[in-house]
Order: structure tokens, then C-alpha cells, then sequence
């Protein structure tokens, strides 16, 4: 469901940005585990709360997106 920017809140559109720059963090530490010096298996806990972070925030902001009217600017 693609829903346009210009329809968001500005609570919305925060909580969007704040889960999909959970989501590029997660999948970049997912996928360059060979090159941090961490070891690996707090790498892929922090890597995969961060993609649970992110689906969570993104499915809540499209849940609240729908509710919300659109802003009278």
C-alpha cells in the first residue's frame, strides 16, 4: 500500500523516517558482519531487533496514517 507524503502527519512521517532508517542500519550490519570487529552474535541480536524495530514502527505509521486525516495547510 504506497501511501503519499503529503497525506502524512508530520507524526507520521517521523515515525516512517525513524523505521526505515532502522531498517538500512539493520540491513547494513546484516550483511557487512565480516568487516565490523564485533563478535557475531551480538551483531546479528543487534541487527535483528533493529529489523524488528523498523517493521514495527513502519506497519504503526501506516496504521496511524490511515486513521488521520489529511492536514488543512
Amino acid at each position: 500500500m504506497c501511501i503519499p507524503s503529503r497525506r502524512l502527519d508530520p507524526k507520521a512521517r517521523r515515525s516512517m523516517v525513524l523505521g526505515n532508517l532502522c531498517l538500512v542500519i539493520g540491513l547494513l550490519l546484516w550483511n557487512f558482519h565480516a568487516s565490523i570487529p564485533v563478535r557475531r552474535i551480538w551483531l546479528d541480536g543487534v541487527s535483528g531487533l533493529l529489523l524488528g524495530i523498523s517493521i514495527g514502527v513502519n506497519l504503526s505509521a501506516v496504521r496511524c496514517a490511515r486513521r488521520c486525516r489529511e492536514e488543512q495547510i
